[in-house]
């Protein structure tokens, strides 16, 4: 329990850092005066006997003060949390993109390419972390650091690690009527936008290398996935299992979202399970459970980069990777303190991911199961129990769980959620998951073997994805069907 008190005073200190704007100093000098705090009480009750006659009053006011750990050292923690929020805010400078956003005239940047284009229908997206910057009119370059999102037209042959100039006004991108593209933005560190721009490239391979052949090989299992399966089934499965959602049909998209299941093609904990899972037994086999672990932990490390970091995806690797720590020291995980301190640690490196939609939706998902998965399969129990031969009963309790108890868990919770963020409240998903939840283990077990076969010899792959396909067809399908049940 100490770790969920510190893990939800550094939270709450990370809120409250946003909501009341005061700066570092401020909050600095809060997390001090909580630490004198903390070291008189320590004082007081080392000496309690000595001062007990002097500072009995004192002393029985604070014993009515039940806290599983002394106040002022969670308020230490809370103000620390406001501090790190306000540490991360950019300092609005000439040393800072931000600070040219909105002006009359054209800048002309240079800057790298930090991640491959997102390619959209009728335009491509840029993030580049901008290095110089001089006007159009102004000959003299300032050095300025910051990203900047970059919209070009499709075409051209941009990757990542590309070093490029580009030329154009520079502007804060937009807040409208029911959503804030401003806010949305800020939460992944840009602040700056550059709308109908021109490029050109002035250099190749100035990224890191490593994540140039992340990016690279990310590119050879997409195409290879294309290569076993026609779409719409590569698209799935490109997104399943990569998280690559461009080529997915909208019509397809549509049927997810209608159907409230749009969770099955978006890279989650079951991912990461599946990963970390082959990676143990098969290093364990070859190298023992320790070794093993630690490949587990590897994979599980890789698979993040490859299918993109987003809050979501961290989340879970995190928990994974703790799930496996608490199994190699056999000790049972305690969900409420894990998925605490999976948050803390996320906003201690970024605070805003608290403000994410798809990390809120993922951690009250888990929560709900944490909650409620056990005692609605106990309440399950229970009522089968009393209308059925108790062998009967447990048989039925695995199924009923998995694939309508857990969901429904996971629902409770983020229903409120949804219905803000998306003026949408798909309560058919209760009815719609249970019939698409189990072709997804099939789908994400034999569609990842059939792409890592793939890889390594593309007729071995094809042969495993004839036993991916069906039902990888099932996902769609079953939705679709849903979809049209619902109208």
């Amino acid at each position: 329990m100490p770790l969920l008190w510190l893990s939800l005073a550094f939270l709450s200190g990370v809120v409250l850092g946003k909501v009341l704007d005061w700066p570092v100093s401020t909050w600095l000098i809060l997390a001090a005066l909580s630490l004198v705090l903390l070291v008189v009480r320590f004082l007081l009750k080392r000496f309690y006997t000595a001062f007990a006659s002097r500072f009995s009053s004192l002393l029985s006011f604070t014993s009515t003060l039940q806290f599983p750990l002394p106040l002022p050292l969670l308020l230490v923690v809370l103000t620390l949390g406001g501090a790190r929020y306000q540490v991360s805010q950019p300092a609005i400078t000439p040393g800072f993109i931000g600070f040219y956003n909105d002006q009359k005239g054209q800048f002309v940047l240079e800057g790298l390419l930090t991640a491959p284009p997102d390619i959209r229908d009728t335009d491509q997206q840029l993030r580049v972390q901008v290095e110089r910057l001089q006007a159009v009119d102004n000959g003299s370059p300032t050095a300025v650091n910051g990203l900047l999102l970059v919209n070009l037209p499709t075409g051209g042959d941009w990757r990542y690690g590309d070093r490029l100039q580009l030329t154009g006004w520079l502007q804060t991108p937009a807040v409208f009527e029911d959503f804030s593209y401003r806010e949305y933005l800020a939460r992944q560190g840009i602040y700056s936008q550059m709308q109908r721009a021109s490029a050109s490239l002035l250099a190749r391979d100035q990224g890191n290398p490593f994540f140039a052949w992340i990016y690279s090989f990310k590119d050879r299992c997409v195409a290879v996935i294309y290569r076993l399966f026609p779409d719409p089934e590569a698209s799935l499965l490109a997104g399943i299992l990569l998280g690559v959602y461009s080529g997915i049909p909208a019509s397809v998209s549509e049927a997810f979202r209608a159907a409230g299941v749009s969770h099955i093609i978006v890279i989650s904990g079951f991912n990461m399970t599946i990963v970390a899972g082959l990676f143990a037994v098969v290093f364990g086999r070859l190298f023992g459970r320790r070794w093993g672990a630690v490949a587990a932990l590897l994979g599980i490390a890789f698979y993040t980069l490859l299918v993109g970091a987003t809050a979501s995806v961290v989340r879970a690797a995190i928990m994974a990777g703790l799930a496996l720590f608490a199994a190699q020291v056999g000790r049972r995980q305690d969900g409420l303190n894990t998925l605490a301190f999976v948050a803390a640690v996320m906003a201690l490196f970024n605070p805003e991911v608290l403000w994410d939609v798809s990390f809120q939706l993922t951690f009250l998902a888990t929560l709900g199961l944490v909650l409620y998965a056990e005692p609605l399969s106990r309440a399950f129990m229970n009522f089968a129990t009393r209308r059925l031969p108790t062998t009967t009963a447990e048989r039925l309790v695995g199924p009923a769980g998995e694939y309508f108890l857990f969901t429904l868990a996971a629902q409770v919770t983020t229903l409120a959620v949804m219905a803000y963020y998306f003026q949408r409240l798909s309560l058919v998903s209760l009815l719609s998951n249970p019939i698409i939840l189990p072709a997804q283990p099939a789908v994400e077990i034999l569609g990842g073997l059939a792409l890592i076969l793939g890889l390594i010899w593309l007729p071995l792959g094809q042969l495993a994805a004839y036993l991916a396909w069906p039902p990888a067809i099932a996902l769609p399908f079953n939705a679709s069907r849903r979809q049209h049940l619902i109208h």
